[in-house]
């Protein structure tokens, strides 16, 4: 699939994760199947995933998700694919804290094509690719970022492979000093988003998934961010990234 329609493939997108964001809106009971170390697995996560899976499959085009994983080649084949996190904000969903979403995208390579997240807690749907317009809710944004770092907001976060050691964490803390204020919503996705139309200025983590980020790179395309996507040292988990995406690349922070 060379030639790829990328209004098409938004509309997808965003039906795909407003219908799944809409189905977990319904939900009472949370399940939880995994909550070892720092993480946790609902099944929410699972049937979500599927229902997502379920949407895409007319397009013809291979599924990578958080919870079914997928074929992995693909990132490097130079092949379209879907990359879906299910609900990225898992632990504040299941505290039922704001801030949860549904995250489409789809990428070739590390670069990304279309993609959409939607904060179903808030009814808000980003939506953005590659040569289209930033959209909040079906409107056009255009960000209002700060030009100096001293009064930048930094997102970020501690996704469950963060390295904890102090050396690591004293790093982290001086990095962060030019900064006016640093912000952690539990979501990288929304995150990223809150980046793109400008509530904030820029993202910064490492280690986190390429599924966590890759709806919030095609928001960041779509906003005009200079972003940065680095393979993390984690053999033990595929498809991990530190990621950096900034109104301005003075911003960076590593």
């Amino acid at each position: 699939m060379e030639n790829i329609d990328r209004n098409q493939m938004l509309e997808v997108a965003v039906h795909a994760a407003r219908s799944a964001g809409d189905r977990l809106l319904g939900v009472s009971q949370r399940r939880v199947n995994s909550a070892a170390g720092n993480d946790v697995k609902l099944q929410e996560d699972v049937e979500s995933e599927i229902f997502i899976r379920g949407l895409l499959a007319p397009t013809g085009i291979p599924v990578i998700g958080e919870e079914e994983g997928g074929d992995w080649s693909l990132v490097k084949s130079g092949k379209p694919y879907w990359i879906i996190d299910p609900i990225d904000g898992t632990y504040n969903f299941l505290r039922g804290i704001p801030g949860v979403c549904v995250s489409v995208a789809l990428m070739r390579g590390l670069k990304p094509i279309v993609g959409c997240v939607y904060d179903f807690t808030r009814g808000e749907i980003f939506s953005g690719g590659d040569g289209l317009a930033l959209s909040l809710n079906g409107a056009c944004v255009s960000p209002n970022w700060a030009s100096e770092a001293c009064q930048a907001v930094l997102m970020t976060g501690f996704p469950s492979l963060t390295d904890y050691s102090d050396s690591h964490l004293d790093r982290f803390v001086k990095s962060v000093q030019k900064f006016k204020k640093v912000r952690m919503c539990g979501s990288a996705a929304l995150a990223m988003c809150w980046v793109a139309v400008g509530r904030a200025d820029i993202y910064a983590e490492e280690r986190v998934r390429l599924w966590d980020i890759a709806g919030g790179l095609a928001l960041m395309e779509s906003a005009g961010a200079a972003y940065s996507l680095s393979e993390a040292d984690s053999e033990s988990a595929p498809l991990c990234y530190s990621i950096q995406a900034a109104a301005r690349r003075e911003f960076f922070v590593f």
